[in-house]
């Protein structure tokens, strides 16, 4: 039976001061990459209401993935975007679109969640997201072993562009020991800010460009954020 919007009101009603339920309801968001930090993005986001999800992701779910995505341990061996579907009909009324292919230069909607785990794909998201007008809100979500990094960019300006485009580099050359990548702690802080990004977009609030968490030291440093 389809729900009402009485019945959605009242799903909702624990947030309703917080951020508005028909603004989420009418949005619409596009992930690239579905693995550690979106596939919880995505749970998040539909769980908040966001109305309508795209995904592009070409890799399956592996048994390493288990342990830091949001996945089950009977999706080994299925396309991630595909799982993906089936879990998030589970815990949410979204409009969940999932395509098992990398992102070229397919449509985008107004806001794009980037978390893919390399840097040329950024790039290619980036050149489309400044072409395609419909789209207004780009956020990239950046971690490793207790490290994480969120950018949220609200325009297409040169002063915005300059700044996006100075972290667009490989950084360091020697990649993390393959056992030292990634935990689910530090997936779910940053795939937290994701969400937290997106309420202050459709809320109109204001949000650092760039925030920067630090679990390996728990003092006054580990979160610094910069706007300029």
């Amino acid at each position: 039976m389809k729900e009402t919007k009485e019945q959605r009101l009242q799903r909702f009603i624990r947030q309703s001061g917080l951020v508005s339920t028909e603004r989420l309801r009418k949005s619409s968001i596009t992930l690239i990459g579905t693995g550690s930090v979106n596939s919880f993005a995505g749970l998040v986001l539909s769980k908040m209401g966001v109305g309508k999800i795209k995904a592009y992701d070409d890799d399956g779910v592996a048994a390493h993935n288990i342990a830091a995505q949001f996945f089950r341990k009977d999706d080994v061996g299925q396309f991630k975007t595909d799982a993906l579907y089936e879990i998030l009909r589970e815990f949410s009324d979204v409009n969940f679109q999932g395509y098992n292919k990398r992102y070229k230069n397919q449509y985008l909607t107004e806001t794009v969640v980037v978390a893919p785990d390399n840097m040329p794909t950024r790039k290619i998201v980036w050149k489309q997201f400044l072409k395609q007008k419909q789209a207004k809100y780009f956020i990239d979500a950046r971690m490793g072993a207790e490290l994480g990094i969120l950018y949220t960019i609200r325009d297409k300006s040169k002063k915005s562009r300059k700044f996006y485009e100075a972290t667009l580099h490989d950084g360091a050359k020697d990649p993390l020991p393959c056992t030292a990548r990634t935990i689910i702690y530090n997936v779910l802080m940053i795939s937290s800010l994701i969400s937290r990004a997106y309420k202050a977009i459709i809320q109109k609030e204001d949000i650092p460009k760039e925030m920067i968490f630090n679990m390996t030291r728990m003092d006054e440093f580990s979160f610094m954020v910069r706007d300029e």
